[in-house]
């Protein structure tokens, strides 16, 4: 089974087929196989090999937050490689009220699986299928489930980490679920891990965890090579010893990168192994996937070792290899400038003193194409000329990496003002998916800090490395890695490596968000902290964008009003989150703020007055140049003027968040609001509307009556005629 592993992002797949295919059956083939194209390059997290349309097309679809759809769903059961028991499983799920539970760790294809048991739900049900988000807490209300009819969902429980486990009682829970959801003809599945379910399966159904066991590797390579090549010869190839001994063993991911090498050598037409016939040029392609699944390694030493070999060859091939498909005159100019970065002979490339682009281009043993591009015949080499490169160079992996991570930003001269703005965001999500793998191999996060710091002040690339970590975030092999990552950036407040805090926030603001609520509201907590403004104004969006997961609502105001209340050091913070949300509107006729929503059922959230009057406390508390109290007090008047039924909580309010007596300045947030009222409604005013002007008296009257009850309690005491001074 492939390492597709994360429900979030199982959206990528496009049926696009042109329209000259007019047998429905052969248009339906060639969706199949071109979509299995593009999960096996996601699952890889490779995508070097489309346009930049695609590849944003791509990665807009892996972030999508909704049901399965069904190009996906035949996808899945295209190249699914059904594990002993996965039938018995099936039935078991069909059943109306069914909770599977399935463990298994990241990566080892569990999401896959439970996506291919939703698939053939759909197949022969039509039920509805897709994602179900935890929420934000560590528990699971029954009342969290949709009211929703004839629904598979799909459940994946948050890790435990930094002070936060999924309840003990979660399998205690089940019971409950079963039986709501058997009232609605509907079913759930349950991802977990071995060591998390340990510690919460008490009380859970007995016939919760399934008994799936693995498809063998040459199952799942032959799954998916019929799938993409209907005629391909999967049983010469699967049987040929040699390609038996790569596939035994081997994990999902590795299967996959396999299928991809076979593939490869046998679509390259500049391979030396398409150049004969019959068992001669079956067996050079076999040896190319062996060759290449140990990177090359003896024929780029050898390449290497040529006495004639110069730095400007060495740095040509590896520009190459990092820059692929970006024209040859742009690799030409970047191999210049990387032979200075990393300080190797100078190289001059005005006039003929250094060798051209032809010589170079044949020095490195590859093919100048005619619209010049440069490619390479052996599968896989360009990836392992980097991989070599990064073993043979220690010294020489910082400078590098910095060189790497700006070689997409446009500068003034260079040879990148040819390309177009396709081909640089092409250009600059070839290096960062390369960034993110590599990181992820090493288990070091720098070659992404280079990239996020280079593209912080280009707002193309900065969207670019958004969406290849969010990606990255929620990929099976990858995404506890870069958890990691974004917690530790979410503490990072140094002012140099502020845009890491502006990346964690960008990254939790969306689909990351969403399906990892409970993390992301901790990286905000951190990143809350922060000084400085783009990250503020970051944390305002990722705010707002989180509450319209029902879910968190909950999780999401509290930390909000804990930021406001009793954190100095998220003070600011969370004065601009309360705003963010106290102006935010619901989607709907009444464009009511969506703090003083009345609660539609028990499961909607309502906030209570006392956490709205810390919220106002905080932003009476500031006199802000952008004037943000008055724009959120001008909305609440509003909505007092115009729903007399929501006229009390506004009132209750505004009247607490300035009845905090004694004390210097206790005065100041009181006077801020009476000045606040009178911009809303001015008096003398020749248009003014008699009932606004009423509302803001009485309002106003209001504030004084509390004024003098306070100063009443809280005078301070003179020791009469007759008493002694304490």
């Amino acid at each position: 089974m492939p390492p597709v592993d994360s429900a979030a992002g199982a959206g990528a797949i496009r049926a696009d087929v042109g329209p000259e295919e007019d047998d429905p059956r052969v248009r339906d083939a060639l969706a199949i196989a071109r979509a299995v194209g593009e999960l096996r390059q996601e699952s890889l997290f490779n995508f070097g090999e489309m346009t930049g349309v695609k590849l944003t097309a791509v990665l807009g679809q892996m972030l999508e937050h909704s049901e399965l759809p069904d190009a996906y769903l035949d996808t899945v059961r295209a190249v699914f490689a059904e594990p002993k028991g996965f039938r018995d499983a099936y039935t078991a799920f069909e059943e109306p009220g069914s909770v599977l539970v399935l463990l298994r760790e990241p990566g080892a294809g569990r999401a896959f699986t439970a996506q291919a048991l939703l698939a053939e739900l759909r197949h022969r049900t039509g039920a509805q299928v897709g994602p179900l988000s935890f929420g934000g807490g560590n528990r699971f209300p029954v009342r969290r489930l949709p009211p929703d009819n004839n629904v598979g969902y799909l459940l994946e429980l948050p890790a435990d980490e930094e002070k936060f486990e999924v309840a003990a009682d979660f399998g205690a829970t089940l019971g409950r679920i079963q039986y709501t959801l058997g009232k609605r003809n509907s079913r759930l599945i349950v991802l977990t891990t071995p060591q998390q379910w340990g510690r919460i399966r008490a009380g859970a159904p007995a016939d919760a965890v399934p008994e799936l066991g693995l498809p063998s590797p040459a199952d799942v390579a032959s799954a998916w090579l019929r799938a993409e090549e209907p005629s391909f010869p999967t049983h010469t190839w699967l049987n040929d010893r040699r390609i038996e001994k790569l596939l035994a063993g081997q994990s999902p991911a590795d299967v996959l990168h396999i299928v991809s090498l076979i593939l490869k050598t046998t679509r390259s037409p500049n391979s030396p192994s398409t150049a004969g016939t019959g068992e001669d040029a079956f067996n050079s392609q076999v040896d190319s996937v062996e060759a290449a699944r140990t990177n090359w390694r003896e024929e780029l030493l050898a390449w290497h070792r040529r006495g004639s070999r110069t730095s400007f060859q060495r740095n040509f091939l590896l520009v190459a290899a990092l820059l692929r498909n970006a024209p040859v005159a742009h690799i030409y100019a970047k191999t210049a400038e990387l032979c200075q970065h990393l300080e190797d002979n100078e190289v001059s490339l005005k006039g003929q003193g250094a060798p051209g682009v032809i010589e170079m281009v044949a020095s490195i043993e590859a093919k100048l194409e005619s619209d010049d591009t440069v490619q390479f015949a052996k599968p896989g080499w360009d990836d392992a000329v980097l991989s070599y490169f990064w073993v043979d160079r220690p010294m020489a992996r910082e400078p590098f990496l910095a060189w790497m991570a700006k070689a997409p930003v446009a500068k003034s001269g260079a040879f990148l003002e040819t390309l177009t703005m396709e081909d640089r965001l092409l250009l600059a999500n070839r290096v960062g998916a390369f960034g993110v793998r590599w990181a992820v191999r090493h288990g070091k996060p720098r070659p992404l800090e280079e990239i996020v710091l280079a593209w912080r002040k280009d707002e193309t690339l900065w969207r670019a490395a958004v969406d290849l970590i969010s990606a990255a975030a929620l990929h099976p092999t990858m995404e506890r890695f870069i958890h990691e990552v974004l917690l530790r950036w979410s503490k990072n407040g140094t002012e140099e490596r502020a845009a890491l805090q502006k990346m964690t926030v960008d990254v939790c603001a969306g689909e990351f968000g969403r399906h990892h609520t409970g993390k992301a509201l901790r990286r905000l907590r951190h990143a809350a902290a922060s000084p400085y403004g783009d990250v503020q104004e970051s944390l305002h969006a990722a705010v707002r964008n989180l509450w319209s997961d029902s879910s968190a609502r909950m999780t999401l105001f509290n930390s909000v009003v804990a930021w406001c209340s009793d954190d100095p050091d998220r003070g600011e913070a969370g004065r601009r989150s309360f705003g963010a949300l106290a102006t935010l509107r619901a989607e709907d006729s009444t464009a009511m703020p969506v703090l003083l929503m009345e609660k539609a059922d028990d499961a909607d959230f309502e906030p209570a007055v006392e956490d709205l009057t810390v919220g106002w406390r905080s932003l009476l508390a500031t006199d802000d140049e952008a004037n943000e109290a008055g724009q959120t007090l001008n909305i609440w008047m509003d909505v007092a003027w115009r729903y007399p039924s929501r006229r009390p909580v506004v009132f209750s309010v505004l009247r607490g968040a300035v009845s905090t007596p004694g004390g210097p300045g206790a005065g100041r947030p009181r006077h801020r609001l009476r000045d606040l009222l009178y911009r809303w409604q001015p008096v003398p005013s020749a248009d003014a509307d008699p009932e606004r002007v009423q509302l803001r008296h009485e309002l106003a009257d209001l504030l004084d009556h509390d004024r003098n009850h306070a100063v009443a309690l809280y005078r301070p005491h003179r020791p009469g005629r007759g008493e002694t001074s304490r």
